[in-house]
């Protein structure tokens, strides 16, 4: 593969503005989202968890438009992390900040930003923060990598709760450059083993969400409603 030069790479940046398409109309506040029928579960010892990512526009996530075989595709939660050892939500969020890192999944630029994820009854944004077009991932945005976003803490029985969305993008160069969708499941696996490894979490079983989604009009790609649960160690 011929070798991209730092100069291609800006101007190729210019053209993916963050991977997303560009806010013309005010934003509702989050304070008003009221979630649709089905779009929580409420789970043993840890609450109610929203189903979906959630975009600025306090609807579920559809991977930027992204269709699969025509259908819309839906972005699910298919990560749950609880931090027992935290005292405070600063605490577990410094935690998950150096374990991210740790497993080589610090913050990478050039990603859409600005979502949020339900727990406890409210949404919280998006970690990275929201406005610098950050992700969580593996690489850099002009190639495959593995990248989401973390929603929390939220307090719950026993400690802090974060939830989040993870997937594989590849990069397509041609006849546009942008992302487009290869899997939720490879990613919540690497994820999941990555920060196991980091010796901050230990995964558990996984929990059951109920968000997979196959119907005429939507999908949830190869998500099988499962999200993968890590607790301190």
């Amino acid at each position: 593969m011929t070798r991209i030069l730092p100069a291609a790479l800006l101007a190729l940046s210019a053209l993916l503005p963050a991977c997303a398409p560009a806010q013309t109309a005010p934003l509702p506040d989050p304070a008003t989202y009221r979630p649709g029928p089905g779009d929580t579960v409420t789970l043993p010892d840890l609450g109610p968890v929203g189903r979906w990512m959630i975009t600025k526009t306090l609807e579920p996530a559809t991977w930027l438009g992204e269709r699969v075989g025509g259908r819309t595709l839906r972005e699910p939660i298919n990560v749950l992390i609880l931090d027992r050892a935290a005292a405070t939500p600063e605490a577990a969020t410094a935690r998950l900040n150096a374990a991210m890192t740790a497993a080589g999944y610090g913050p990478k630029n050039m990603h859409s930003d600005g979502y949020s994820g339900q727990l406890a009854g409210r949404l919280y944004p998006q970690l990275p923060p929201t406005g610098k077009g950050l992700a969580f991932s593996d690489g850099p945005w002009y190639v495959s990598n593995h990248h989401g976003r973390v929603f929390g803490p939220a307090p719950v029985q026993g400690g802090y709760l974060f939830s989040a969305a993870f997937s594989l993008e590849d990069m397509r160069w041609l006849p546009r450059p942008g992302h487009t969708y290869n899997s939720f499941t490879a990613t919540r696996e690497d994820l999941a083993a990555r920060l196991s490894a980091t010796g901050l979490y230990r995964r558990a079983a996984n929990v059951d969400l109920g968000n997979r989604l196959d119907t005429p009009q939507e999908t949830t790609g190869d998500h099988d409603g499962q999200a993968a649960l890590l607790t301190t160690r």
